[in-house]
């Protein structure tokens, strides 16, 4: 899976901290259960096991635009303590959506949508964005939050897809290495 990644995303990259915040709203026989995840979760998805000391990672084009879709190209990469890459996704496992935004200098007020679909975690979730681009960047879009909301599913815990909402944000960019 990380030499598909590396091979669909082989131009030049930035990469930056990526944090997963959700609850999922599932539906039991006697109510409604709140389950929580994170980044430890994310990671685990992905990695089909616990990666302890593991860091979470955004990677994508030191330029990216957006394709057909609205895609910009974006991946997730899990590095252990020691820096490592343990797993990453293709940019048809994960990507961030992008059909329509406004700019102002170093700004960007953008509609996002982001995909998840590894190890047994599927989500579709969509809020604005707003990305924040230093002008000593080496690239991307800049840091950024989006409050979401859609759906989450969660193989062998949610029966289907269920009603999530949440926060998804991404540090500084740096070089990717």
């Amino acid at each position: 899976m990380a030499i598909l990644g590396f091979a669909a995303n082989s131009t030049a990259q930035v990469q930056q901290t990526i944090s997963f915040s959700f609850t999922v709203y599932d539906q039991t026989d006697t109510g409604v259960r709140v389950l929580r995840l994170g980044n430890k979760d994310v990671m685990e998805s992905l990695a089909g096991t616990n990666v302890p000391g593991g860091h979470l990672w955004l990677v994508m084009p030191i330029k990216p635009g957006v394709d057909r879709n609205g895609a910009i190209g974006a991946f997730l990469r899990v590095r252990d303590a020691h820096g490592n890459v343990i797993a990453q996704t293709t940019t048809h496992s994960f990507n961030i959506y992008q059909n329509t935004a406004s700019l102002t200098g170093n700004r960007t007020y953008a509609w996002n949508g982001f995909s998840l679909s590894f190890g047994g975690l599927g989500a579709e979730l969509y809020g604005t964005a707003i990305w924040s681009k230093s002008f000593r960047s080496p690239g991307g879009l800049g840091t950024f939050h989006s409050s979401v909301s859609g759906y989450c599913a969660l193989g062998g815990i949610t029966e289907g897809q269920r009603p999530c909402s949440g926060s998804i944000s991404g540090g500084a960019p740096g070089t990717a290495h």
